[in-house]
């Protein structure tokens, strides 16, 4: 190689050789540090759920209350200021603050004949009440004895005729939190033979349903 040729290849090497080095010099200077972290959301349903138990003068422990419970003595024989009490626990076992209401409703009787030949509809003879307390204590203070318990009772059956409701105002029940009620059915003490029906006629009788509705408590204005 001639000492142009090689003077070439000289100045070709040297620019080779900046232009690595301006590579790995500036782009070393352009170096950082990093580092990162991560927020993690975990989201959630809440649980609804009421559970709703019984107790009367036959069922002496709180018990499950189910759809097809009688939570009223069927083989009870009415006559004039018989009474009739049924508690209720109602318990809110999920992880949300909840509204409950008790609701009466679907009153369906069996009429009959009086001993005066009359038609006998029991629901014109039967009142019924709700009361409802914050302990088992007070609920008991509050209906004890019967008599108490009468003077809650102020609402006639034959009022609320098939497919009408009455309940008590809607309460709020808050997590892990229990509260006491009593339904309160009874016969006044004025009642006579108009109620006494004829024998070999139907028995009269008369169907009280008891619902407790449970609905969330509504936190947020905005969907």
């Amino acid at each position: 190689m001639n000492r142009k040729k090689w003077k070439k290849a000289s100045l070709a090497l040297s620019a080779f050789l900046f232009v690595l080095w301006w590579a790995l010099g500036t782009g070393a200077t352009l170096a950082w540090f990093s580092d990162h972290d991560m927020v993690r959301n975990e989201f959630q349903i809440g649980l609804l759920k009421l559970d709703v138990s019984y107790k009367n003068d036959i069922v002496k422990e709180y018990t499950p209350l189910e759809g097809t419970t009688k939570a009223f003595n069927d083989e009870a024989l009415y006559e004039p200021g018989y009474t009739q009490v049924v508690y209720l626990k109602i318990n809110n076992r999920g992880n949300i603050p909840l509204d409950y209401k008790i609701v009466v409703h679907d009153f369906k009787s069996t009429d009959s004949i009086n001993v005066y030949g009359d038609t006998l509809h029991l629901p014109d003879h039967l009142n019924f009440g709700l009361v409802t307390a914050n302990t088992e204590q007070e609920l008991q203070a509050k209906i004890s004895p019967r008599d108490f318990a009468r003077l809650y009772a102020i609402h006639r059956v034959a009022d609320y005729m098939p497919n009408q409701e009455y309940s008590i105002p809607s309460s709020r029940l808050e997590v892990n939190c229990e509260e006491y009620a009593a339904l309160i059915v009874w016969m006044p003490t004025k009642v006579g033979n108009e109620a006494n029906y004829k024998t070999g006629e139907t028995i009269p009788q008369v169907t009280l349903g008891v619902t407790v509705h449970a609905q969330q408590i509504n936190t947020m204005t905005n969907e």
